[in-house]
C-alpha cells in the first residue's frame, strides 16, 4: 500500500510541473486500501493545488467492496469508475473468483448497484477470452439489459511464456467483427452504445485525434507509480528492465530522461515489413507492443484484417454520417 511519503512526493512533483493531472488508480484491486486512504489523498491534492490546475480522478475496481460510503465519496470527487466485468454472471465467474474459490458476480453487480444509485459515471470492461468471444450475443442481451451503455474490451494477456492460452486471433477477430456490427447497428436504431475501440476507429475515420494509447501507434508519455515509490513507463511494463526511478528521490525530469534513455516511446512504433505495407496502417497503426512478437508481428493483426475487410465501408458510412450530422448542429 502506497504510504504518506510516496503520496506527498507523487502529489507535489505532479502538480507543480503540469498544466493538468488525472490521476487512475488500479491494482490489484485498490479499494483494499479503503476508503480513508482515497479520503487523506483527496484532501491532500485540494492542499497542494496551489495553482489550481484541473484534476481528475479514474479508479479501476471489481466492485465488490463498493458501499454507499464509497458511493458517496466517488460522486463528492468527480470520480470516472470502471468496473471489470466479464460478461453475465455465470460467464463472470468462470475467470474470476474470490480468494477462497467463491463466486463474485453476485457481489460486483451489487456494487454497480451502488454506483448508479449514487449517480457515479461508470462503464464496464470486460477482458476478452475464447469463453467471452464465443458467448457475445448473451453479452450484449445483458449489457443492454443492464443499461450498460459504456463499455470496453480487452484482449486477455497471456501468462508469459506461453501463447494463444485464452484467447487466438481467429476468435478474436470473429469477437470483433461481430462486437463491430452489433455497434452499428446500436447507432441505427437510435440508441448506441459506446465502445472505446470502435469510438477511436470513429475518431480516426472523422479525421480527430484518438485518446486510447494503444491506437496511437506509438506509446504515450504517462508515469505508473507502485505502492513503494517505484516509476516505470507503463502497466504493462512495470518490471526491473523498465525502471525509471522512485518518484521520492527521482524529477520528473530525471524520470522522463531515463524513459529516452530507454528508448521506450521511440522504440515503440511497429517498423516490421508486414506492418509498413498493410492497407489497414492507419487504423491498426501497428497494435500495441504487449501484442507483438520479437520481429514486431501484431499478434492481433490478422484479427484487424478481418475487422476492416468485412466492416470498413459500414463504419466510413457511419463516419460520414456522424460528420454531418455534426456539421448540422454546429450551424443550427
Amino acid at each position: 500500500m502506497m504510504d504518506g511519503m510516496v503520496v506527498d512526493a507523487l502529489l507535489e512533483k505532479s502538480l507543480s510541473d503540469s498544466d493538468a493531472v488525472a490521476y487512475a488508480f488500479q491494482g490489484g484491486e485498490p479499494t483494499l486500501v479503503g476508503l480513508p486512504w482515497f479520503e487523506r489523498f483527496v484532501a491532500s491534492v485540494e492542499q497542494k493545488n496551489t495553482r489550481h490546475i484541473p484534476v481528475s480522478y479514474a479508479l479501476q475496481t471489481n466492485g465488490t467492496l463498493l458501499d454507499d460510503a464509497w458511493g458517496d465519496f466517488f460522486a463528492t470527487n468527480h470520480f470516472l469508475v470502471g468496473v471489470s466485468l466479464d460478461g453475465f454472471p455465470r460467464l463472470h465467474n468462470l475467470h474470476r473468483r474470490t480468494q477462497n474459490g467463491e463466486r463474485s458476480a453476485d457481489a460486483t453487480m451489487k456494487g454497480v448497484d451502488i454506483l448508479r444509485r449514487h449517480h457515479v459515471p461508470f462503464n464496464v470492461l470486460t477482458v476478452v477470452t475464447r469463453d467471452v468471444a464465443n458467448n457475445l450475443d448473451r453479452i450484449w442481451e445483458f449489457y443492454r439489459t443492464e443499461g450498460f451503455l459504456y463499455q470496453q474490451y480487452i484482449p486477455c494477456i497471456d501468462p508469459i511464456g506461453e501463447e494463444d492460452t485464452y484467447l487466438d486471433a481467429d476468435a478474436y477477430g470473429e469477437f470483433l467483427v461481430n462486437l463491430g456490427r452489433k455497434w452499428i447497428t446500436s447507432f441505427s436504431t437510435g440508441q448506441p452504445v459506446s465502445i472505446r475501440l470502435f469510438d477511436n476507429f470513429m475518431a480516426m475515420l472523422c479525421g480527430f485525434p484518438v485518446e486510447e494509447c494503444d491506437m496511437r501507434g506509438v506509446c504515450s508519455v504517462q508515469y505508473v507509480i507502485e505502492g513503494g515509490g517505484a516509476a516505470y513507463p507503463c502497466d504493462f511494463y512495470s518490471t526491473d528492465p523498465w525502471y525509471l526511478g522512485s518518484i521520492t528521490t527521482t524529477s520528473l525530469a530525471a524520470i522522463d530522461a531515463q524513459r529516452d534513455e530507454l528508448s521506450f516511446i521511440t522504440a515503440s512504433k511497429n517498423t516490421s515489413e508486414s506492418c509498413i505495407t498493410c492497407r489497414y496502417r492507419n487504423l491498426c497503426r501497428g497494435g500495441c507492443k504487449r501484442f507483438r512478437g520479437k520481429d514486431g508481428t501484431f499478434r492481433f493483426c490478422k484479427s484487424y484484417q478481418r475487422l476492416f475487410d468485412e466492416l470498413l465501408p459500414d463504419m466510413e458510412t457511419l463516419a460520414s454520417r456522424l460528420m454531418k450530422q455534426q456539421g448540422k448542429s454546429q450551424d443550427a
